[in-house]
């Protein structure tokens, strides 16, 4: 079985920082200066899985990456897709950012959608990464399957344990992923905490934003891996019936990690919307 090799040479990181908010504590990290652009993670992540965007992107923007509700040091927030919304909100507004170019990734995704829709005016461009528009799970169902084994893994295995396992489910088994990428997957996963998992989960499942995808007059990038496990190139971009204007790159032989397993691939297609986006 061929195996892929990849460069995750892993660049310094920035410290997280902490901020003090009308929604509660956010922890996030930051580098350089410009333009801001705003990293949401996804459901295994956290403000660590941006290592290559925060390194690569901060010689020309002021790159933030947050950690979500629940992440981090991140106070958890009610699972409704509006309250992650307003605390990406409340941590720009003590960052004092006006406009922010936005990357979502995965649960992220979910979150950004929201996010512009909510505050079209302060959200520059969208990126969105291996995410969809929601599960549109009716109120009051039980939380799927997928997430409450998730958490039945959380509580019964080391955190190391879970890392490793919930990177496994993350990228795909052909070709075989470098062991570097699975091992800062598993790291950054190794350090999920019940509330963000429990929350997100319930967050996602309910959320259904394709009412406000139509509402969303600026650029929008939307990123796939071609071998996404978790979510398939197919359901990323079916939002293009609400997103008709949406670019769209497909990265080749990349799982749900394209951040992290082929990150200058991932990194140029943003730069190369970026640059289109700044331009006109």
């Amino acid at each position: 079985m061929t195996q892929v090799t990849v460069d995750v040479r892993k660049p310094p990181l920035p410290e997280r920082q902490i901020a003090t908010t009308p929604g509660g504590t956010i922890s996030y990290r930051e580098a350089g200066q410009g333009p801001v652009l705003f990293l949401l993670h996804g459901m295994n992540g956290n403000s660590r899985s941006w290592t290559q965007q925060l390194a690569a992107f901060s010689d020309s923007y002021r790159v933030i990456a947050w950690d979500a509700p629940g992440y981090g040091q991140s106070d958890p927030v009610p699972p409704e897709a509006d309250a992650y919304a307003a605390q990406a909100a409340h941590l720009l507004d003590y960052l004092n950012v006006g406009e922010a170019h936005v990357v979502g990734h995965s649960m992220g995704g979910v979150i950004a959608e929201r996010f512009c829709a909510r505050h079209l005016d302060r959200a520059a461009s969208l990126v969105l990464s291996g995410t969809h528009w929601g599960n549109a799970v009716p109120e009051g169902t039980p939380l799927a399957a997928k997430y409450a084994r998730r958490l039945q893994e959380l509580e019964e295995m080391s955190a190391e344990e879970y890392g490793k396992v919930r990177a496994g489910k993350m990228v795909p088994s052909s070709p075989s992923p470098s062991p570097d990428v699975l091992d800062e997957l598993a790291g950054v996963a190794s350090e999920m905490k019940r509330e963000g998992l429990f929350n997100g989960g319930q967050m996602v499942e309910k959320t259904d934003n394709r009412p406000f995808l139509s509402t969303l007059k600026l650029p929008v990038l939307i990123l796939t891996g071609s071998r996404d496990p978790v979510v398939t190139p197919q359901r990323s971009e079916a939002m293009m019936e609400y997103l008709p204007s949406a670019r769209t790159v497909s990265l080749p032989d990349v799982g749900h990690a394209a951040y992290l397993e082929a990150p200058e691939a991932f990194n140029r297609a943003v730069r190369e919307f970026l640059a289109t986006v700044e331009r006109g």
